[in-house]
């Protein structure tokens, strides 16, 4: 398939998150087929959750890693959605 923006590339297909999405190696551009976007979002919500249920077995034993932990996200500086949707591409 050919990048829509810069017209005469060929598109890469790159794993990302167990989904191939085509990407300009030109461009940088990102382009998506229906459903990707959803299942690259599932498969982050998944890991969170995953991370939050071992996090939670590390609380029992340090509690203080865990205190860190809530204080870095809370300091973290909030984003919109597609920023926070948009990074897992870097």
């Amino acid at each position: 398939m050919k990048c829509p923006r810069c017209v005469d590339v060929e598109l890469l297909e790159v794993n990302k998150y167990g989904v191939l999405v085509d990407v300009c190696p030109v461009c940088g551009g990102i382009w998506l087929d229906k459903g990707e976007l959803s299942k690259i979002i599932q498969a982050i919500q998944r890991a969170e959750s995953a991370l939050d249920e071992e996090l939670r077995g590390i609380t029992r034993e340090h509690p203080e890693i865990y205190r860190r932990y809530e204080e870095y996200k809370h300091k973290k500086k909030k984003k919109s959605i597609f920023g926070e949707i948009f990074d897992i591409f870097d």
